[in-house]
């Protein structure tokens, strides 16, 4: 079935899966706006993520996610945080109102990217990535749709996404 004009279109997955390269690209392709969570956290919170969880703590973190979550507007194709689709009511919600993508990466390729992108400075948890994987595998399978990106470009992972819908 297409995906309706209202419908978010959300992208899941672990750190260095390539969520927000690929959600421009489906942005661009589909003609819709992306919102990237995480910048909509940092605003709403007046400070970066990292000072977040330094300060604050992850459940506070957390809870300023649940808030961005619930206020992503109707059609856009949103760039979740890695943990946002692990909250049971955000992935409730994420489920209710569009489609869900999880975009499956392994270990191996999202420590390649993690580390051409700089380091994970602004990554509180990429030290702790093998664990929250298997942690958080099991939520992200309750996605609608699982692409493995592995090997492939963000282009041919935004491509695949759309032939699969």
């Amino acid at each position: 079935m297409p995906l309706g004009s209202a419908e978010t279109l959300a992208l899941a997955g672990m750190m260095g899966s390539g969520k927000s390269t690929v959600a421009e690209h489906l942005g661009r392709l589909l003609g819709r706006r992306v919102v990237h969570l995480d910048d909509a956290i940092v605003r709403a919170a007046g400070r970066p993520i990292a000072d977040i969880f330094a300060e604050d703590g992850e459940p506070r973190f957390r809870a300023l996610e649940r808030e961005a979550v619930a206020a992503l507007p109707a059609g856009v194709v949103a760039d979740l945080g890695g943990g946002a689709f692990c909250d049971a009511a955000s992935a409730a919600r994420l489920l209710a109102v569009g489609r869900v993508v999880f975009l499956d990466v392994s270990a191996a390729e999202a420590a390649r990217r993690l580390g051409a992108c700089g380091g994970d400075a602004a990554r509180p948890l990429a030290a702790r990535w093998p664990e929250l994987l298997a942690r958080r595998l099991p939520l992200y399978r309750r996605a609608h749709l699982t692409i493995a990106v592995d090997g492939l470009s963000p282009e041919a992972v935004a491509r695949r996404i759309l032939e699969s819908l």
